[in-house]
């Protein structure tokens, strides 16, 4: 379900409201939206129940959620984020006005809803009825658990309900194996089966960068669909004429990837969209659409990371085979998020094996990156493709594939003594590699895969992902 892009909430004079085009209404009876989710959660199961019982009934969900449900015999709203942040929820506390994006022209700052966690607000909020704050997380990432209504005192609930997706297990002793490939494979598969239970168009897209994930992704997605759906694997790069953009790494990934897929699975239709942007389009672009949808965030990464998904999603542009143009009529995306969190791909996870030799402390940084994942892109990309119409899923983080990859040993998931493209991510790797498909690639973040960062900088290495964007300030609202 994709977000209600034109919705927010209020709570005024000890009322909540609903916005919606310009109206406002009172709310008066109990309300429940998941805007975007990938779960349920049936209204009359809350109705009677006390507030810490709802919190727990909220926290007890599966899967990417973001929730506004107002209580009125209790008087009483909760707001909330999903353990890893994958939906958008965002507040403005000068207006006491939350929603799925910053509503255009209104005062004061926005801010994401912090993840992992449901907020209970009074509907007379006052110096006397502070939140009451329920979280998985005992301390957050950049202490932004404690700027978040840090004028009203909070009160923080611990609740253990995803100790599983958070805890990674430091043993030893496994193997990468076939077993655990084919329970990879399986475990993905049916999650995606369950993400794309109500999916019933005639074509679904991946953003496919060439890369380990989403090749692996890929393979699930053909497992987990009928065989007369259409695959439309969706490629970005960025230059100024079509021969730059096809020097850009993820094309030529993208290209043998899809040799790949269409030798294991002849009797499948799949649909290579180039998607070429030039500088003058995504100047355009990027301060008519992209910046609007990103908001709050404005990083120099999250301009970057949003534009490369913004086309990704879109999937405009020409089929490899015969250069006509087309646009993918998917209104569902798939990534491979997660991987790299969960199976110690990152760089970092590499300098610290190297500085300390110890695997087990590979896995105390995955569990550091699984803490803070819900600061990175979940909410802003979640922004972005519903601008477009779209929902965005990533089935390596479903629950059920977490738990059970947290709680391998962490020689069944990488080898980091191994060298670059081998040992980070080597249970992925060896699945995609079971099943046919290049699976050596060292890892490339899709900003630079694309070259967005090589034209969106224009050669200035100075520039760091972490610095405040200036396009992410020129939006049209």
């Amino acid at each position: 379900m994709s977000i209600d892009y034109n919705r927010w909430w209020t709570l005024k004079n000890g009322e909540f409201h609903e916005e919606n085009n310009e109206e406002s209404k009172s709310i008066t009876e109990d309300y429940l939206i998941y805007p975007g989710t990938t779960t349920e959660l049936d209204i009359r199961s809350l109705q009677n129940l006390s507030v810490e019982k709802i919190a727990d009934e909220i926290l007890a969900q599966q899967g990417s959620w973001s929730i506004v449900y107002y209580n009125h015999k209790l008087g009483k709203v909760f707001i909330g984020r999903d353990v890893f942040g994958r939906q958008s929820l965002v507040f403005n506390f000068e207006l006491m006005m939350f929603g799925s994006r910053t509503k255009p022209g209104t005062p004061g700052n926005w801010i994401e809803i912090p993840f992992g966690q449901v907020t209970v607000l009074d509907a007379n909020m006052n110096e006397n009825n502070h939140p009451i704050i329920f979280s998985y997380m005992e301390c957050y990432p950049e202490d932004i658990i404690d700027q978040y209504f840090s004028n009203f005192l909070p009160t923080r609930i611990i609740v253990h309900k995803k100790d599983s997706l958070l805890n990674v297990s430091r043993e030893t002793g496994g193997e990468i194996n076939t077993s655990n490939s084919k329970m990879l494979l399986e475990k993905v598969t049916e999650a995606t089966k369950v993400l794309l239970r109500n999916y019933t168009r005639s074509h679904v897209a991946v953003c496919l960068s060439g890369g380990v994930d989403s090749t692996f992704i890929t393979h699930v997605v053909h497992a987990s669909v009928a065989s007369e759906i259409c695959i439309d694997l969706v490629n970005v790069a960025f230059g100024n004429s079509e021969k730059e953009c096809e020097q850009a790494p993820d094309r030529n990934r993208a290209r043998k990837a899809l040799e790949s897929f269409r030798v294991a699975y002849p009797e499948r239709q799949f649909r290579l969209i180039l998607v070429n942007v030039d500088n003058q389009q995504l100047e355009q672009d990027r301060i008519e659409s992209v910046a609007s949808a990103a908001k709050p965030a404005s990083s120099v990464l999250d301009d970057s990371l949003s534009c490369v998904l913004w086309y990704a999603v879109r999937a405009e542009g020409f089929d490899s085979e015969n250069m006509n143009q087309v646009r993918s009529p998917a209104t569902t995306c798939l990534l491979g998020s997660g991987a790299d969190e969960l199976l110690a791909g990152y760089a970092r996870h590499r300098t610290r094996f190297e500085k300390e030799g110890i695997a087990e402390n590979i896995a105390e940084e995955c569990e550091n990156e699984l803490r803070r994942l819900g600061t990175r892109n979940g909410g802003r990309d979640a922004r972005v493709a519903a601008q477009l119409g779209k929902t965005i899923l990533s089935p390596l983080l479903e629950d059920t594939v977490v738990s059970w990859l947290n709680s391998l040993p962490v020689d069944s998931k990488w080898d980091l003594s191994l060298p670059r493209g081998v040992g980070e991510k080597q249970l992925l790797r060896e699945t995609v590699k079971m099943l046919g498909s290049p699976y050596d690639a060292p890892k490339q973040a899709m900003q630079f895969g694309s070259r967005m960062a090589k034209m969106s900088n224009a050669g200035n290495n100075s520039i760091k992902g972490s610095d405040k964007s200036p396009y992410l300030f020129k939006t049209v609202d």
